[in-house]
């Protein structure tokens, strides 16, 4: 009687490798796999890079005296005003962005040893970037402001007088923007390795 079995390529049988290739498969998600050195080099820099970011914007504060004129008559008066990050809502968003890049990292470095959570990191990874990527913009654009002003709403520059805390903001932004580009290069390589190791390619 001819056999109703159909075999595969190679001539075994296709359900079975199949079979198998699933349940190995399965078998395989929640062991540990071996520690890359080169990912958790990576991930060390990110999070260490994002706590700096935080903390150098949420400690920044500079008390500077402008010279306000009340009447032309009357000598101006020396008001001392108080620049801090907190009075910026871009400002606010950079130090939340990078907090929550920051947590995520320390996260990922306890869970980057189990196999199954691989994918999951990788969307974070992805979150992170995105949430980064638009933190640094709004930060650098209020900067930016702040540094030139703009003419055609007259609103005027003012890291003249606040020179410091601009300089520490804008070092904030930079340090940012290289924690953000490090998860970027993550993801590639992650990335890559996975498409090494598919068993499809």
């Amino acid at each position: 009687m001819e056999s109703r079995v159909k075999t595969g390529f190679n001539g075994v049988n296709g359900a079975s490798d199949s079979r198998r290739g699933y349940m190995g498969g399965a078998a395989a998600v929640g062991r540990k796999t071996p520690v890359d050195g080169c990912s958790v080099v990576l991930r060390v820099f990110i999070l260490a890079a994002t706590l700096v970011a935080a903390v150098l914007m949420g400690v920044d504060r500079q008390t500077s005296t402008v010279q306000a004129t009340i009447a032309d008559a009357l000598p101006p008066l020396k008001v001392p005003v108080t620049a801090k990050w907190s009075y910026s809502s871009a400002f606010v968003y950079f130090v939340v962005a990078n907090a929550m890049a920051c947590a995520f990292s320390a996260v990922s470095l306890a869970a980057c040893r189990s196999r199954s959570a691989v994918v999951p990191l990788m969307i974070g990874d992805l979150v992170m970037l995105a949430l980064l990527f638009s933190a640094v913009g709004a930060a650098a654009e209020f900067g930016i402001l702040g540094e030139r002003g703009n003419s055609h709403v007259r609103w005027g520059k003012v890291c003249h007088v606040y020179n410091k805390f601009c300089e520490r903001a804008m070092a904030a932004v930079i340090v940012s923007l290289i924690a953000s580009f490090t998860i970027l290069v993550h993801l590639m390589l992650a990335m890559l390795d996975i498409h090494k190791n598919s068993s499809y390619y």
